[in-house]
């Protein structure tokens, strides 16, 4: 298991691209594997230029090398990155607040922008920008 200290977050300010939180969640699931484990992504937090937030019922070690799997009936994506970041869902987080034990994940991702287009759909319209992709 995975301690606090074992874990980081990102501070804001470190951030390089905006983060576009989905106008609903996507219409199917997401799966992230790292190594043998599997684990189906809760909900997705917000997506950016340069990656994907997403809870999920455990902590990843950060620097693991992952792949997001997304498989919708007319579309099938699977992604690789790393995890950027690991923390426990805080109060702030309000866009799960049924799930007080979640995780949530920061994943850079190695191609974005397939992730970015199979999410099309439930972003905003200013999140894709041709100028940002």
């Amino acid at each position: 298991m995975i301690n606090a200290t074992e874990l980081m977050r990102l501070p804001a300010e470190q951030r390089k691209q905006e983060r576009y939180r989905l106008l609903r969640q996507p219409d199917a699931q997401v799966v992230v594997r790292t190594g043998w484990l599997s684990s189906a992504a809760m909900a997705v937090k917000d997506v950016s230029h340069g990656g994907v937030s997403l809870y999920l019922e455990r902590a990843l070690p950060i620097a693991s090398r992952v792949s997001i799997e997304y498989a919708a009936p007319a579309l099938t994506l699977n992604v690789e990155g790393l995890v950027a970041w690991c923390r426990g869902r805080q109060d702030a987080d309000t866009d799960l607040i049924h799930l007080p034990n979640a995780w949530v994940l920061g994943v850079e991702l190695f191609s974005p922008v397939l992730l970015l287009s199979a999410f099309r759909d439930a972003l905003p319209v200013h999140a894709l920008s041709v100028s940002e992709i």
